[in-house]
């Protein structure tokens, strides 16, 4: 299966969930969607009709300011398996932080981007939007801040005194309701659209905080990636299993063949037919795990090396060394301060 510009059937159900409360007829929001299969839980929908499904949502209520009503309706599944992941982070900077791996789960638009300023003790977490590759959407737009905000207070359980909430698109007719949904002063015509927080928000724990269930998450939502925008050759198909596995300590060739219903030697003559191996196969997939992990200051060593497979940490000290010339705390330390100001975190993503 593969994806390009899309968002999550989740995410796009939420949308058509919260317009019919509003007064739309769902029939007639679907027609925005095309023959879009939602039977299955990785199906995606193109993100313009997406915009169309908003607009058209906004148009049927006559409720300019849906995009906040998506915001008091979010709960983790509209984010998929992110919003869990999410969710069992330690602090809300967790969550943020974790939000690059895995964004493509609930928008894979490659027009925008999110990023994380800090400011002496002011944080700027903005959604940047590319001009003239797909229409600007106002309700998306403020249903993104909007789901942020409501998101976060939910997984913190805390009210998340804002500074200032700013939207790039012009003030509504009635700002009323934008100040009393954030709780603070809210600016339209600015350079981007972003939540502007006291930096102390960072460090809120997060009331479902789970290191086991945080660990299995991440390991669904990588899984789901996998699933939607890998490749269909036979060296893809086995680093897709070869991943759900890892974590079990059961990343052989025999449990890969098995999950791919292969014998053993036919899954060797197919990855031969491609130029690869079995152990190729599997330090390629351990080294590019292992990068995105060690870029998350949330993840120990030791969550790496199982996350990894490894039945010792110091197989995974060995195995790092051998990738990057560095042990994983070397590793880290030669990349500390160079995100300090400036972080993206994800792609189009709630």
């Amino acid at each position: 299966m593969t994806a390009s510009c899309t968002a999550s059937a989740a995410y796009v159900l939420a949308v058509v969930d919260v317009a019919v409360k509003a007064g739309a007829a769902r029939a007639r929001l679907l027609q925005q969607l095309g023959d879009t299969d939602f039977s299955t839980p990785l199906a995606r929908v193109p993100m313009a009709r997406l915009i169309a499904l908003f607009n058209a949502a906004v148009g049927m209520t006559g409720r300019a300011d849906l995009g906040l009503e998506f915001g008091r309706r979010v709960q983790p599944g509209t984010y998929s398996t992110l919003g869990y992941a999410l969710m069992t982070c330690d602090t809300l900077a967790d969550a943020i932080a974790l939000v690059p791996h895995y964004r493509r789960l609930v928008f894979d638009y490659g027009y925008s981007d999110t990023a994380l300023t800090l400011a002496g003790e002011q944080v700027e977490f903005a959604w940047l939007v590319q001009p003239g590759k797909l229409p600007y959407c106002v309700p998306l737009a403020e249903a993104t801040l909007a789901g942020w905000y409501s998101f976060g207070r939910w997984i913190s359980n805390a009210e998340l005194a804002l500074s200032s909430v700013h939207f790039a698109h012009d003030a509504p007719a009635d700002v009323a309701p934008y100040s009393a949904y954030f709780g603070c002063p809210v600016h339209f015509g600015q350079a981007r659209n972003a939540l502007l927080f006291p930096r102390g928000l960072l460090d809120l724990p997060l009331s479902q905080a789970d290191r086991s269930l945080h660990l299995a998450m991440r390991e669904q939502a990588r899984a789901a990636l996998d699933q939607v925008f890998g490749g269909t050759g036979i060296g893809q198909r086995a680093r897709q299993a070869l991943a759900r596995l890892l974590p079990k300590c059961e990343a052989s060739l025999e449990a890969v063949a098995a999950a791919l219903e292969l014998a053993p030697r036919t899954l060797q003559r197919r990855l031969r037919d491609e130029g690869l191996n079995f152990k190729q196969v599997l330090d390629s997939l351990r080294r590019d795990l292992a990068l995105v992990y060690l870029a998350d200051a949330s993840l120990s060593s030791l969550d790496i090396a199982l996350l990894l497979g490894y039945a010792e940490q110091s197989s995974f000290t060995r195995a790092c060394k051998d990738w990057t010339g560095n042990t994983p705390t070397e590793y880290r330390r030669r990349g500390e301060g160079a995100t300090a100001q400036q972080r993206p975190l994800e792609h189009g993503s709630s």
